[in-house]
């Protein structure tokens, strides 16, 4: 503890840029932020895991132009670089809300959604279904800690006051933007694939029974459907998620890999 305290006062510069990224990080990352984690929890491991990081990482170093200016900007840097980090985190974890809200269209939920108290906003509710799983997963296999590693890993590639903001950072969130579209349509793809068969068959049934009412007959078993293919999709949910996870931390490389200057 002695060893943590003195690291602590004899290189408090380096410890409030580290504890900045960190900072930004937690605060914009849905699985440590969010409205209902208190701000001081978050201040207050940000600034732990920083102290721990600067005493197993002793020859972090950085340069910055002796005067409050130039020091107040690489805070800034590094308090957008933690943001972006805990951005892309919440974007990868979207896709399930993207999923969840393809997957509602289908069978009938769309009009209905839910609070969430994470991000407060109206979410759907297969999404939100999907969303808590996957979080539930994460936290059972130890995922948060690979995060933490990764975003200490950073330090190695991307050093302090080393991270800049070019047309290849906008160029690869734009490539992850639209990977997470594509994901999201493989994960509702099963029940999407499901209904459309049975739409096909409500629409051969309609040609050939005319008097009846397909839309009163169609809702119910769109909705029966939907469910059941939800029964059948949840034992596949630890495939899905290796698979997001393995995007998860390749989109983290890559955005780390563009602001390398």
């Amino acid at each position: 503890m002695d060893f943590l305290i003195s690291n602590v006062f004899l290189r408090i510069d380096i410890v409030l840029l580290v504890f900045v990224r960190f900072l930004g990080f937690f605060v914009t990352s849905p699985i440590f932020g969010g409205d209902n984690a208190p701000i001081y929890s978050k201040i207050g491991f940000s600034f732990i895991v920083s102290t721990i990081l600067i005493s197993t990482m002793p020859t972090m170093t950085v340069n910055y132009e002796d005067h409050i200016l130039g020091y107040t900007i690489l805070i800034l840097k590094e308090l957008t670089v933690g943001a972006i980090f805990g951005f892309l985190v919440y974007l990868i974890l979207s896709i399930f809300y993207l999923a969840g809200q393809l997957i509602d269209y289908q069978i009938g939920f769309s009009m209905i959604s839910v609070l969430d108290p994470l991000s407060n906003i109206q979410v759907p509710i297969t999404g939100n279904l999907y969303y808590f799983m996957i979080l539930t997963v994460l936290l059972i296999t130890n995922g948060h800690h690979k995060i933490i590693q990764a975003l200490c890993y950073s330090y190695q590639v991307l050093p302090i006051g080393e991270a800049v903001f070019n047309n290849e950072l906008v160029g690869n969130y734009i490539i992850i933007l639209s990977d997470i579209f594509l994901i999201a349509i493989k994960v509702a793809s099963p029940i999407i694939g499901a209904i459309l068969i049975l739409d096909f068959a409500l629409g051969i049934l309609a040609r050939t029974a005319p008097q009846m009412n397909m839309f009163v007959v169609g809702l119910p078993l769109k909705l029966i459907l939907g469910i059941t293919c939800l029964i059948v999709v949840m034992p596949l949910f630890t495939m899905i998620y290796n698979y997001v996870a393995k995007e998860l931390f390749e989109k983290l490389f890559l955005i780390i890999k563009g602001m390398i200057p």
